[in-house]
């Protein structure tokens, strides 16, 4: 690790104590966050400008040098989500993942300069480069077109270390009913550094738990990586559809798929959201009542057009689940993204009332996107909460960023803990945030009202497979 980087991470570490500080109630400074933040912001666009070529090509257009203040990189840096999907289709057309590795390196701060021999897909070309140390997550619009974000093992482990360290109080507090404390917190906590040792001796953090995951078995887009971080913490988990969902079929099925091989798991895929949908939610409710038969507590995750369609499906078939007290539920995904599903968020906070019996303060919602490190909770009060990791930004419609406490326009933010790849980005997402203290007993930036920019397309796993459904 370079001198820089050490810096850099020394920094960051203490951003995300000041994030659990700030989560907990306990001994909260807004100001030292903020030093903090832009330190890291500083020096991550020094490291970008030394290290990523596309960052430092904009930097020379934009008159922006190596030791530009603060304000002018906020002014002149922020860059569009859409530099991660800023490669040729053609080139994953014609499986070049050589040309997929030169573009990566563009976007990237160090080269990949990976054998590509054997790479005919998505997938592998993903698995290839996980085993080089470069971890990719990735989005997809309802075009096809995919976001490819690359993150190196430190800003990874940084990520899930800080979306712990504040996650976890959190959710005591929601959950628990207490800023700190409890099994739930304390399993959080001890997840993030015993999570390899945990998988390897199959030891639960949440043994009182059972988790129902609406989505798939396996996957690397949008919620489906969240999934994978959850799973290990329950007693037993399991999922609406018991298969993998691999990117070659996601593009193949928003694109066209072109060759037998590329239709059968299209056709597979097809046959379990349409054919069998009906029967896969069944046999998910069928699991959650023996779970519950034997004591267990449900965390239920998924998208809401997910949660609306279960609910239906319990209230068609005329029955209801009476899940144990302190049983939660986590959406994660738009609310008015896909036709024919379109649902207010008290309605179907009243449908998983009345069929799944969890209490309304017990319906959680998260958000996030594939670009950023930090998941934000919604309170109870609406608001999603920025953490002290994230510098977050709003930019009228001419792309220039606002000041005030009651903004409405697109969502930007700097991400502190991104350093293997530019985190100085503006989002296709339309918000209204406000910065002042919450009931809840939180302060700072926090979203009221998150919709698309005009001319958006439907983006995220939840909106593939809503708009797939719909």
């Amino acid at each position: 690790m370079t001198i820089m980087r050490e810096r850099i991470t020394d920094i960051q570490n203490s951003l995300i104590k000041a994030s659990y500080c700030w989560a907990s109630g306990k001994g909260s400074d807004p100001q030292k966050a903020r030093e903090l933040r832009h330190q890291a912001i500083l020096l991550n666009h020094r490291h970008y400008f030394d290290c990523v070529p596309l960052y430092r090509r904009i930097a020379e257009e934009e008159g922006c040098h190596k030791d530009s203040h603060f304000q002018t990189i906020k002014e002149k840096m922020m860059l569009s989500t859409d530099i991660f999907k800023s490669y040729q289709q053609s080139w994953l057309d014609d499986n070049d993942y050589k040309q997929m590795n030169n573009w990566l390196s563009s976007v990237f701060h160090k080269k990949a300069d990976i054998d590509m021999a054997g790479i005919n897909n998505i997938d592998s070309w993903i698995e290839r480069l996980e085993g080089a140390g470069i971890r990719i997550s990735y989005s997809s619009g309802t075009s096809g077109a995919f976001s490819f974000v690359p993150r190196d093992k430190e800003d990874w482990e940084l990520s899930r270390k800080a979306n712990i360290a504040y996650l976890a109080p959190l959710l005591a507090n929601i959950i628990m009913n207490t800023r700190a404390g409890g099994n739930i917190m304390n399993a959080f906590v001890k997840f993030m550094p015993a999570s390899g040792l945990l998988k390897a001796t199959g030891k639960k953090m949440l043994p009182g738990y059972d988790a129902a995951f609406l989505g798939f078995k396996s996957g690397r887009m949008g919620n489906q990586a969240l999934i994978e971080e959850f799973a290990p913490l329950f007693n037993d988990h399991y999922f609406l559809y018991d298969i993998e969902i691999s990117g070659s079929t996601l593009r193949s099925l928003r694109r066209g798929a072109r060759t037998e091989e590329e239709r059968n798991p299209v056709k597979t895929l097809k046959d379990k959201m349409t054919g069998q949908l009906q029967e896969n939610y069944l046999s998910l409710i069928d699991k959650i009542e023996k779970s519950t038969g034997k004591g267990q507590k449900i965390f239920i995750f998924g998208a809401p057009f997910q949660f609306k369609e279960l609910c239906e499906i319990l209230l068609t078939d005329n029955r209801k689940l009476d899940l144990k007290g302190k049983s939660f539920a986590l959406m994660g995904g738009g609310w008015k993204s896909f036709a024919g599903q379109a649902i207010s968020r008290d309605l179907l906070v009243n449908m998983i009332g009345e069929t799944l019996n969890i209490k309304p303060e017990m319906v959680l919602e998260g958000y996030s996107m594939t670009e950023t490190s930090a998941l934000t909770l919604r309170c109870r009060y609406g608001r999603f909460h920025i953490p002290p990791i994230i510098e977050p930004l709003v930019f009228d419609k001419d792309l220039t960023p606002m000041e005030g406490d009651d903004l409405w326009g697109a969502f930007g933010f700097m991400d502190a803990l991104a350093t293997s790849h530019p985190g100085f980005l503006i989002s296709n997402d339309y918000v209204h945030m406000v910065n002042n203290d919450c009931k809840c007993g939180l302060g700072g930036p926090a979203i009221l009202e998150i919709g698309r920019l005009p001319g958006s397309e439907v983006k995220g796993c939840g909106g593939i497979m809503g708009s797939f459904s719909a």
